[in-house]
Order: C-alpha cells, then sequence, then structure tokens
C-alpha cells in the first residue's frame, strides 16, 4: 500500500510543471503574433518609379521615390520613359533597398 501512495505523489508533482511549459508555450506564441501584426504594415504606402534607360538588364536605373499613388508614379515614369527613347518603366509599392542583394526590393511592381 507504501508504493502505491507514493506513485501518486510522483504523478501530480508533474502537474505544475506541465501548467508552467503550457503557460509559456501561451506567452511565446502572444508575443510571436503581437511581433508579426506590429510589423505587417508599418511602411506607409508609397511608390517609386524606376525607368530604365538601357533597357531591364542594366544596372542603370533612374529612381524617383515618394509618389502618394500609382497613378503619380506611372505619370511621372511615362514622361521620364518618353526622355529616353520610350524605355522600359516600373512602378514599386513599399521599395527598400536591400544589401544582401545589392538592390532595391519592392513589395510589388507595375508597369501598366
Amino acid at each position: 500500500m507504501k508504493s502505491a501512495g507514493s506513485s501518486k505523489v510522483k504523478s501530480d508533482s508533474h502537474w505544475p510543471a506541465i501548467i508552467v511549459v503550457v503557460i509559456l508555450f501561451i506567452a511565446a506564441s502572444v508575443v510571436v503574433v503581437s511581433i508579426n501584426q506590429s510589423h505587417q504594415q508599418t511602411s506607409p504606402e508609397t511608390w517609386t518609379a524606376f525607368i530604365y534607360k538601357n533597357g531591364y538588364q542594366s544596372a542603370k536605373y533612374q529612381m524617383e521615390d515618394g509618389f502618394d499613388d500609382y497613378q503619380m508614379c506611372k505619370d511621372y515614369a511615362v514622361q521620364q520613359s518618353e526622355k529616353f527613347d520610350n524605355a522600359p518603366w516600373q512602378c514599386g509599392l513599399r521599395c527598400r533597398f536591400d544589401s544582401m542583394r545589392q538592390g532595391y526590393q519592392c513589395d510589388s511592381m507595375d508597369n501598366h
């Protein structure tokens, strides 16, 4: 009988540890979700015009950023494109320099 009582004490002693682990897991999950939500839409919706003077494959391009909407970016890009014999152009949304790729990366690119 003595051994049955001592095994019950052992199994009951695991509950506090399990509860602590569950609480830590829930807390970590809440922190991760909170960080993801705070980083999703932190940058403003600005557009950047890219005019590829020597074609898309060239590393030379003219860039102008800070446009409030796509239409303003497009108007500027088309005007500049005409100056360079209708050079290809694109407008990018939320562009930022990526040092690992040594170039600009945008959330989306459009030229319609």
